[in-house]
């Protein structure tokens, strides 16, 4: 129970847990929701039949103006709204609607739409204003329970990223330390080069979480990993490039490219003898995603589980980032594996 008051106290940094008021499917469910409340209203008054269709139309007249404004206002204010705490914004939006709710009485009575000369104004303000507040009251706290949800939703979903993150293979890692050891006494300056590009991928790890960073950043990071694995193997690695038309609005999650690569390492060149070559091929597909292709060649064992556990681990990270608009592919054909991450072109 104190999570909740702990939220209540700090400004949003979502957008606020109003929703966004000027997308038309929030205009209409407004619409839509101020006549099923005015058609409420006349139906809790007993009036005579010949009297309901003038009422409804009177009722549905001055809930759609305060529902139509408010909405039009709140609209405008959303920056303002998204800086406030949670109780300021929701101060601010019961405020303005009851202004709203006091001018559309006011004028109501002015141009003769309500009796007046039946009922008192003042307490046809009064109970309009009470109605107001009420209903706002609900629809306030409604909105409030979907906000905390949503932030609940949001902590789970980066506590699974950052669990699917930690899982990922250090084989890396240990090889990267025998390696640089080795070269401490036989090449100081090699040894320098890559710890500083061990040092780059670590901090990547540890700092990967629910963001995205632009593929050219990736990229740059899967040059420098297979410049460290190509001081262990030597010649038993090769590598083509083949990114040159790497589009640079595309995003991707840190770390989604390079355990491709590492698996093709692990699971294709190690095993071999002779070593082997890698592709990897960044193109458009005819659909407009962005296609990421890893081709290594095959041992004759064929791919080992850690291969299929760690591209479990990859779909899991890619669908919480894009949904299914992410897709992660592998195919065999011969002695030669492929792995193919398609991506949306802009941002998730």
């Amino acid at each position: 129970m104190a999570k909740p008051q702990i939220i209540a106290d700090r400004p949003s940094t979502d957008g606020g847990f109003i929703p966004d008021l000027c997308q038309p499917s929030a205009v209409l469910a407004v619409v839509v929701g101020a006549q099923l409340l005015a058609l409420l209203l006349v139906l809790a008054q007993p009036l005579p039949e010949q009297r309901f269709w003038p009422r409804l139309g009177l009722w549905s007249l001055a809930v759609q103006w305060v529902g139509l404004l408010g909405t039009a206002g709140l609209c405008a204010a959303r920056p303002l709204l998204a800086r406030l705490a949670i109780a300021g914004s929701a101060a601010l939006a019961l405020l303005w609607l009851l202004l709203l709710t006091a001018a559309t009485t006011v004028t109501a009575v002015t141009v003769q739409l309500l009796p007046a000369s039946t009922v008192s104004i003042w307490w046809l303000l009064a109970r309009n204003l009470l109605l107001t507040a009420l209903v706002t009251a609900v629809v306030l706290r409604l909105l409030y329970l979907q906000y905390l949800r949503r932030q609940r939703e949001r902590a789970h979903h980066e506590a699974r990223l950052e669990v699917l993150q930690a899982r990922m293979r250090p084989h890396f890692l240990f090889n990267s330390l025998n390696t640089i050891a080795s070269l401490t006494v036989s090449d100081p300056q090699r040894a320098e080069e890559v710890t500083l590009a061990l040092a780059d991928l670590l901090r990547v790890s540890l700092q990967a979480g629910d963001r995205l960073i632009p593929l050219t950043d990736e990229l740059d990071l899967c040059r420098r990993y297979l410049a460290m694995e190509q001081v262990r193997l030597g010649d038993r690695l090769a590598v083509d490039w083949s990114v040159a038309h790497a589009p640079v609005e595309a995003r991707v999650p840190p770390l989604s490219v390079q355990p491709l690569l590492e698996n093709a390492v692990f699971h294709g060149i190690e095993p071999l003898p002779g070593g082997g070559r890698i592709a990897l091929q960044v193109q458009w597909t005819v659909d407009g995603s962005v296609e990421i292709r890893v081709d290594n060649p095959l041992p004759v064992c064929g791919p080992g589980v850690g291969l299929h556990m760690a591209l479990a681990n990859l779909r899991a990270r890619l669908a919480g980032h894009f949904g299914a608009a992410a897709k992660l592919l592998e195919d065999t054909d011969g002695d030669r594996h492929t792995v193919r991450l398609r991506l949306p072109s802009g941002p998730a």
